[in-house]
């Protein structure tokens, strides 16, 4: 499956489309990825999306969350609309996000439950191979530590999934590490320097079950996909209690995530009107908001891109809808200067 995806994103239009997105931002050296979910919900497509945001300083990124914070205080489960402004911001930012429709998660590793386990089981040797190799030559003895418990969890996963438990939450945590790390590695390879990679994933059962093995999962892919180059891993805590520091952040793929998962790609329409600025404001014509779809047949995996697209109706609602909170929104402010 990865050298199959690999050999799509090696198409001369998508590396164009990287080259141009890294020649915008002028190659920061510094990244982070972020990463929301959508998974089994019956009435939404399931969706994974990652996004990239380029760092350069505390007091940059200290701006941007503060910005983000002042457009959109809430994450959209708990708000009626996404600002428009926001979604303008973030289109000059820019961030690069990339999104994957799956159906049928568990053929990806296999036809039958026999060879999918095995698939699984075969992921995670190697996986735990390769922090073993990484032992031997640790630099100090926190990194050491690192590979160890790295070691011994995912030994404690691979003798679960050996003894038949269920595996389908393993499926997931290696479907989201590869996918993530692939896309990121082929976009970041180019990058001069390339510094460092911090991983931020929403905290849900991708990255706190089955003993957290997402995090040295996407290390060890990440690492190897970007050819071995000395590059700083960093991931956020999966236990942090409370809103975690990249709170703010998380609006951006928590808002794209949840809008592609709404869309229905075949019919064009949406259920919750909220997403109407995520799609024609951030998504429509930008190069650097990319959508696709894996899934797998009896003959062969398929990996294709999908386009956002309106019909008349959408269009004439979005702008009525705009110009009238925009009036409101006016409104109200005259009348906090006047009276307030």
């Amino acid at each position: 499956m990865i050298s199959f995806i690999q050999k799509s994103l090696g198409s001369k239009d998508v590396q164009s489309i990287f080259e141009a997105y890294l020649q915008k931002i002028d190659y920061p050296k510094k990244w982070i990825v972020l990463t929301d979910y959508c998974l089994d919900d019956p009435n939404k497509a399931n969706v994974i999306t990652f996004v990239l945001l380029h760092y350069n300083n505390e007091e940059e990124y200290k701006a941007q969350e503060q910005k983000i914070l002042k457009l959109q205080k809430s994450d959209i489960k708990h708000t009626r609309y996404i600002s428009n402004r926001l979604m303008r911001y973030l289109r000059r930012l820019p961030v690069f996000s990339f999104s994957f429709i799956l159906n049928k998660r568990d053929v990806l590793f296999g036809d039958t439950p026999t060879s999918q386990r095995k698939a699984v089981i075969d992921n995670l040797i190697s996986v735990r191979d390769c922090f073993q190799t990484w032992l031997k030559t640790a630099l100090s003895t926190d990194i050491a530590n690192y590979y160890q418990k790295s070691i011994k969890d995912l030994d404690t996963e691979i003798k679960k999934v050996s003894s038949g438990k269920k595996f389908n939450g393993h499926e997931d945590i290696l479907l989201t590490a590869a996918l993530g790390a692939l896309y990121t590695a082929e976009i970041l390879k180019r990058v001069p320097g390339l510094e460092i990679v911090g991983w931020l994933p929403d905290r849900d059962k991708i990255t706190q079950s089955c003993n957290e093995i997402a995090i040295p999962i996407f290390h060890c892919m990440l690492h190897n996909l970007l050819g071995g180059k000395d590059v700083q891993f960093h991931v956020a805590d999966p236990k942090i209690t409370g809103k975690p520091f990249y709170d703010a952040l998380n609006r951006i793929p928590d808002d794209i995530c949840a809008a592609i998962a709404d869309y229905t790609f075949a019919h064009p329409g949406i259920s919750k009107e909220k997403f109407s600025h995520v799609l024609h404001v951030l998504m429509a014509g930008n190069p650097f908001m990319r959508v696709h779809r894996l899934f797998k047949d009896s003959t062969c995996y398929h990996f294709s891109t999908l386009y956002y697209k309106t019909n008349l109706w959408m269009t004439i609602k979005f702008y009525l809808q705009t110009v009238l909170r925009e009036v409101i929104g006016f409104v109200k402010m005259v009348k906090n200067k006047i009276f307030g």
